[in-house]
């Protein structure tokens, strides 16, 4: 299983609570720390089986540290103010997206097993960008209909559970926004959030520098690793990805940004092109150059 299946394997709010209680109480023996998150005379039946199954995960995923059975936050996640929600958020979508702690996506057969980590999570956010965000399923039903006329396999979704905790998970880590009960996937919060990585030094890149840099940092994008190894497992895509058009959902997370003056998207004569998308995959634009105008 994974972190999508939320009965088995905990849920965000009770990761952000064994956060505070670490941060106020430093690192605890594990049963002291359930004590503290979920105590025997608030939980159900005296039994914290959800911050255990939750600190259980997230520790396989890297956010707690164990030495000698002692709880602590992991360093990176120790690095990070309390009041630092962004700075928590980036860090979560690193883990989740972490080589690590996905080695199911890229495996021949991308099988889910127990070992598999973050793994469903992760394939949930590659499908989920390949998609039309202008028209994304707003249920499970939906979305399994979809998953279907598109011969996805393995199974994105297998129920509503999964479904549910896909979008919670997906908008907490800045890949998609919730509207009106509706997800609409567009990674504008984690490209802006990758852009020191994409740009280091430089103020400006050419498209195709740019997209490969991304893709290397977010690979549940256009070109990434996890993206074309969903793309593969799938008989009958709603549109032909080209190398030369960038996804609708990754466009609108680019005109995001650039209407928010942290990018601006430039199309410069003569120079090597693509087509930013947008809904049913009607053209919009083309740009060559991408210019970093604001910090991230």
């Amino acid at each position: 299983m994974s972190i999508l299946n939320r009965p088995a394997d905990g849920l965000l709010s009770v990761l952000l609570a064994l956060r505070r209680a670490l941060i106020a109480y430093g690192g605890q023996p594990e049963e002291d720390l359930l004590d503290l998150v979920a105590p025997p005379s608030v939980v159900t039946d005296g039994k914290p089986d959800m911050a255990r199954k939750t600190l259980t995960r997230w520790k396989q995923l890297g956010f707690f540290s164990d030495v000698e059975g002692v709880i602590a936050l992991s360093e990176p996640i120790a690095r990070i103010r309390t009041d630092d929600l962004d700075g928590l958020r980036v860090a979560v979508l690193r883990l989740i997206l972490a080589p690590e702690n996905n080695g199911a996506v890229l495996a021949e057969d991308g099988d889910d097993a127990e070992g598999s980590k973050a793994a469903d999570c992760t394939r949930a956010l590659a499908w989920a960008l390949i998609q039309d965000p202008y028209a994304f399923p707003s249920t499970y039903r939906s979305g399994e209909a979809l998953q279907d006329k598109q011969g996805v396999k393995p199974r994105i979704f297998i129920n509503d559970t999964r479904w549910s905790g896909f979008a919670e998970w997906a908008v907490f880590i800045g890949i998609a926004w919730s509207a009106l009960q509706n997800l609409v996937p567009s990674p504008a919060f984690a490209v802006r959030k990758m852009l020191n990585d994409v740009f280091l030094d430089a103020s400006e890149l050419p498209q195709t520098d740019f997209f490969l840099r991304l893709a290397g940092v977010l690979p549940v994008v256009d070109g990434g690793s996890y993206r074309k190894a969903v793309e593969v497992r799938m008989s009958r895509p709603w549109r032909k990805e080209n190398p030369n058009e960038v996804s609708p959902s990754l466009s609108a997370a680019l005109l995001t940004l650039e209407a928010e003056g942290t990018l601006r998207l430039e199309a410069r004569s003569d120079a090597p092109s693509r087509t930013l998308l947008g809904a049913a995959g009607r053209e919009l634009r083309l740009i060559s150059h991408l210019v970093r105008t604001g910090a991230a």
